[in-house]
């Protein structure tokens, strides 16, 4: 196993770590997920049915995201195109959401900080996939 092999494992497995964290949001009580949203400075939670379904939906996907993560780091090597996949897919996802997101009211700290740890890991994955691919490609002695 090389360094590239490794870091690439290290940096799927950390933002996988991160966002399966998710999870906790998906089944936490409502009126903890208000007192957070308060925390953050972004006023009060708007109490509608299409909110709690989103705000939940959007963390059920985020912990589904971190566990693939975990799983693509299993095999690096195995799930190469799959992983550059979702990288360059994610990239482009978090950058038209923070355009989505700065338009709708979002907090610039907020929606800048997203999408900088999205493309800080993502390009991470992309940058090590790259050093990896030639040794993919060439025959195993």
């Amino acid at each position: 196993m090389n360094s590239a092999e490794n870091w690439l494992k290290l940096v799927l497995r950390v933002f996988g770590g991160v966002s399966v964290v998710a999870v906790f949001r998906f089944v936490m009580s409502w009126r903890w997920v208000g007192i957070v949203q308060e925390w953050l400075g972004m006023g009060a939670l708007p109490d509608k049915p299409v909110v709690e379904y989103l705000a939940r939906s959007t963390s059920a996907l985020c912990a589904l995201y971190g566990g693939l993560l975990l799983v693509l780091a299993m095999d690096v090597r195995r799930y190469a195109s799959l992983i550059r996949f979702q990288a360059m897919a994610i990239m482009a996802l978090s950058a038209i959401g923070a355009i989505f997101g700065l338009r709708g009211g979002m907090p610039a700290w907020w929606m800048l900080s997203d999408a900088a740890s999205v493309w800080l890991f993502c390009g991470a994955m992309l940058i090590l996939q790259k050093r990896l691919s030639p040794m993919i490609d060439s025959p195993v002695h």
